[in-house]
């Protein structure tokens, strides 16, 4: 729901750029070799069969190879120039619709599925994104380190999907976290959202309000119950990324955190959080700003919304109420 710096991830590539370079080279001599000898897996019987490459399909393969590494490592803004140079050769949908033997194959050849079980826990780690990058909602990394290695649960959602841009499918910046229903929600749509940027405007704050109807909290305040507060969503995108993962359908099972909220509101004022600030600048002098994540009881920094599920909501519905 809000940015995220996309420098932080072209500093994780840069960090492990040989192991990323590795494994750009296995893909990239995988796919040339499906140029040369097109074929696919056939069963126990007859493990090869021949595939015939249409000419445009050739052309596809010979503008991904010329440029892999550059595919799996561009900015967002260089995936947009790209996905036009490939939507030139065979569009998305076109790709997704009539060539789908030949985009099965290169989806196999490209190593997505092989990279979820070993490169990409740790990497999505090292982002330190853990809530669904759609709705927040959601925890959408988990990951556990062991002697030897690391184990991870996650989905990822392709923002340009995999089933129409087989060619972006292991490029880092086209791979977001997610929850399950986001993901199972967008399919192959688009987003009209910088999901990474390097823009100031799109990192400062996020476009997305969560607020309670003002009438709403005074009823509450007036009969205790939690089921008068009404929790309001503004999508500034004409309610395209409301409608596509029914943010305003999660977040209305939410009037018990919303009534957590408003209570801290009527019990706790600026000078009790006065007096949390001062406790901790006399024990923890470096955890000042733990102060307000302790009385809201989740993040409050806007750069922080990824890290834990239901910080978005929860920063939007105490600033409403002065919380913080």
């Amino acid at each position: 729901m809000i940015s995220i710096n996309q420098n932080i991830i072209s500093k994780i590539l840069e960090t492990n750029s040989i192991e990323i370079d590795s494994l750009i080279a296995l893909a990239k001599h995988s796919v040339i070799d499906f140029r040369n000898t097109p074929d696919k897996f056939g069963g126990k019987n007859n493990p090869r069969i021949p595939i015939v490459l249409q000419q445009t399909e050739i052309n596809y393969l010979n503008k991904l190879i010329g440029e892999f590494e550059n595919i799996v490592k561009t900015e967002p803004a260089g995936l947009k120039d790209l996905k036009d140079e490939f939507d030139a050769i065979i569009t998305g949908e076109n790709l997704a619709r009539h060539n789908k033997e030949f985009k099965n194959e290169l989806l196999i050849r490209m190593g997505y599925s092989k990279l979820r079980d070993n490169l990409y826990a740790g990497y999505f780690e090292s982002t330190g994104l853990k809530a669904c990058l759609y709705c927040n909602s959601q925890l959408a990394v988990s990951v556990r380190s062991y002697k030897g290695g690391k184990s991870a649960k996650f989905q990822v959602d392709h923002f340009l999907p995999k089933s129409e841009y087989p060619c972006f499918s292991i490029s880092f910046f086209n791979l977001l976290p997610v929850c399950g229903p986001c993901n199972g929600k967008k399919q192959a749509r688009a987003v009209d959202f910088n999901i990474y940027s390097d823009d100031y405007n799109d990192l400062k704050d996020s476009p997305f309000k969560f607020r309670l109807d003002k009438r709403s909290i005074v009823s509450y305040r007036v009969n205790g119950n939690k089921d008068s507060l009404v929790i309001l969503f503004d999508d500034p995108l004409n309610k395209s990324f409301n409608k596509s993962f029914d943010i305003q359908g999660i977040y209305s099972t939410q009037k018990d955190l919303a009534e957590e909220l408003v209570l801290k509101s009527i019990i706790y004022n600026e000078t009790y959080l006065k007096s949390l600030r001062n406790s901790f600048k006399r024990l923890y002098p470096n955890k000042i700003p733990m102060a307000e994540r302790l009385l809201v009881g989740n993040y409050t920094n806007v750069k922080d919304i990824h890290k834990r599920p239901m910080a978005k909501f929860t920063q939007d519905i105490a600033k409403q109420l002065k919380l913080i």
